[in-house]
């Protein structure tokens, strides 16, 4: 009885580690990487934008949304390996923590987390099904940080007071 128990205290943790060795998803990715991604990339600026700020006071959840803002409002505004990134308003820029700020400045420190937190929002490119392309938006949509950009989709939120936006388009400002 006791070698049972030994035998299985020893081979447990060896079958759980080796069953969670799939390279499942890095196939998967490679494979979605293939996305073209001038499907999700407007020609022209769309009419009607609203920046970050206004949206997250009067956007209704569902409803279609014109946003603009910069890619930006933390140190990394990306979501590795998704169409997804921070939107920081167009009236607001960031300075690296410790840096002193004027109005309409906010540093990537905790001491302006709250401030960020009320002038950016996060930005998910969806496919036809609604579903986030798996391919990192710099790769998809060429996207750098601190570039202008106008996304056309529709708002997200919820109870908590929690915004993002699920666009269909994007217009990068040259």
């Amino acid at each position: 009885m006791r070698w049972t128990y030994l035998t299985l205290f020893v081979l447990a943790p060896g079958l759980i580690c080796f069953s969670g060795c799939n390279n499942a998803p890095a196939t998967e990715s490679i494979a979605q990487s293939d996305v073209d991604g001038t499907q999700f990339l407007l020609t022209e600026e769309p009419n009607g934008a609203m920046g970050v700020i206004a949206a997250r006071e009067s956007a209704q959840d569902g409803a279609p949304l014109v946003l603009v803002g910069r890619v930006g409002g933390s140190d990394n505004p990306w979501i590795d390996g998704r169409a997804a990134f921070m939107l920081l308003d167009a009236s607001m820029s960031v300075v690296a923590e410790g840096e002193d700020s004027a109005e309409g400045e906010i540093c990537t420190g905790d001491c302006c987390a709250t401030e960020r937190l009320a002038c950016t929002t996060l930005v998910k490119v969806v496919d036809a099904g609604g579903q986030l392309v798996s391919v990192d938006s710099r790769k998809l949509l060429g996207l750098k940080q601190s570039d202008m950009v106008v996304v056309e989709g529709t708002a997200k939120k919820d109870k908590s007071g929690n915004f993002s936006v699920l666009a269909s388009r994007v217009f990068i400002r040259k």
